[in-house]
This record gives C-alpha cells, sequence and structure tokens, in this order.
C-alpha cells in the first residue's frame, strides 16, 4: 500500500469510527435531553444561554469563518490577475467551496431545513408541545431545524485550512486543527444552552464539515501536492 493510500484510509477510517462512536450514545439513550436539561430553569428558560459570551457567540460567531470564506474568494478571483499568486488558486477554491457545501448547503439547506428534528426548547419537557426525536431519525419538515447546528458548523470551518498544511506546516496545522475544534465547540455550547440545538446536532455539524472539506480535498487534488515532498526554502 503507497503512503498516499494510507493518508486516504486514514482520513476516512477514523474519523468515520469516531463518529459512529460518538454517536450511538445520543441514539440508544435519552443523553441529548439530559445534557439539555442542565441549561433549562422552569420559569426562566435558558437562563446561561442569554449570558455572555454565549449570547455574543450567537450573534457574531459566524464572522470569522466568514473573514476566511471571504478572503479565501478574493485570492481566487485575484488569481486571474495576478500570476504570482497562481498557485494559490486551487486552495482558494477548496476554502471557498467548503464553506459553500457545509455550513451553507448540506447543514443549513438540506439537513436543517428538511431534516426537521424538533429543538431542545420545542419539546415537552420545556415547555414546547414535540417529542424528543433521535438524531438520525427524520420528523416532518415542519416539526424544526435542530439538527445539524449552523452556527456550530460555521464555527468548525476554521479547521479546514489544517489539511492545507498538514504536510508542509504540521505544526501549524494542528494548531489549525485544535482552533477550529475548540472554536466550533464553544459556539456549539452557546447553542445549546440557547436550547436552540442538541449536543448531538454539535457533533454532527462536526462531521458534515469535515468530510465536506476531505471530499473537496480530494476531488481538486490537493491531496497529491499534500503527499508531495515539501520544497527547500
Amino acid at each position: 500500500m503507497s503512503r498516499e493510500t494510507r493518508a486516504a484510509v486514514l482520513d476516512w477510517s477514523i474519523p468515520i469510527i469516531l463518529l459512529i462512536a460518538a454517536t450511538i450514545p445520543f441514539c440508544r439513550t435519552d443523553m441529548d435531553v439530559r445534557i439539555a436539561r442542565l441549561f433549562f430553569v422552569p420559569g426562566e428558560g435558558w437562563p446561561v444561554g442569554a449570558e455572555e459570551p454565549w449570547r455574543f457567540l450567537k450573534h457574531y460567531g459566524v464572522i470569522p469563518a466568514w473573514i476566511v470564506g471571504v478572503g479565501a474568494l478574493g485570492v481566487w478571483i485575484a488569481s486571474f490577475a495576478r500570476p504570482r499568486i497562481r498557485h494559490m488558486r486551487r486552495a482558494a477554491m477548496f476554502l471557498v467551496f467548503v464553506m459553500i457545501l457545509g455550513p451553507g448547503v448540506l447543514v443549513n439547506d438540506v439537513f436543517k431545513e428538511q431534516w426537521g428534528r424538533p429543538r431542545p426548547r420545542d419539546l415537552v419537557e420545556f415547555g414546547g408541545q414535540r417529542d424528543y426525536v433521535a438524531p438520525l431519525i427524520k420528523s416532518p419538515r415542519d416539526h424544526g431545524g435542530s439538527f445539524a447546528s449552523g452556527h456550530a458548523a460555521t464555527g468548525f470551518y476554521l479547521l479546514t485550512p489544517y489539511f492545507l498544511l498538514r504536510r508542509r506546516r504540521p505544526w501549524l496545522a494542528a494548531g489549525v486543527l485544535a482552533t477550529g475544534l475548540v472554536y466550533g465547540s464553544l459556539v456549539g455550547f452557546a447553542r445549546v444552552a440557547q436550547g436552540a440545538h442538541f449536543a448531538s446536532d454539535v457533533l454532527w455539524a462536526l462531521g458534515i464539515v469535515y468530510f465536506t472539506a476531505l471530499v473537496m480535498f480530494y476531488l481538486l487534488g490537493l491531496h497529491r501536492d499534500v503527499a508531495s515532498p515539501p520544497q527547500p526554502a
């Protein structure tokens, strides 16, 4: 097995196994409801989510992702006029496409609009009128837009440059990956504390963004660039 093939197997198999293993407790138990209950106060609603910095993250937490995505779009456009940055074109396309397809189309347009999972604040347990639905079970469209978390997905988007950096700048890539995971988790925590999403919605926001980035990484042939030996400085 070649080095490139081994890398591809690891890229796919380990995250799939981890995602499945992490999802099983949410499907087999009421863990989602128990976690949501930690933030609900009868008569008050979701007071923790109304505090800072969680309120700030709800309203402005998507800005860093937009900065990266719009910046990448600018680089992609400029690469047609400036030959000196032409070599950055595919990397910029990668960041733009992941932003559009991951947090944009898949999370917000496909799953949130079509999956119909009731939000925590919609449940009978928390003063609503809906019954709890496990994360991988589709509900009628008008029942809610909980699965998956769009805010968390934009937070996790910050990890996508990891794919571009991991071979030539491994330490920087590790830092980018950690930053994306931590920031996405914080944004996701805010949405859980506000009764807008379950913990499993945040988990699957990460999964959707990661696998969208992975698919685009291979479709654009960037794995060949990463797999090639780094050039001397």
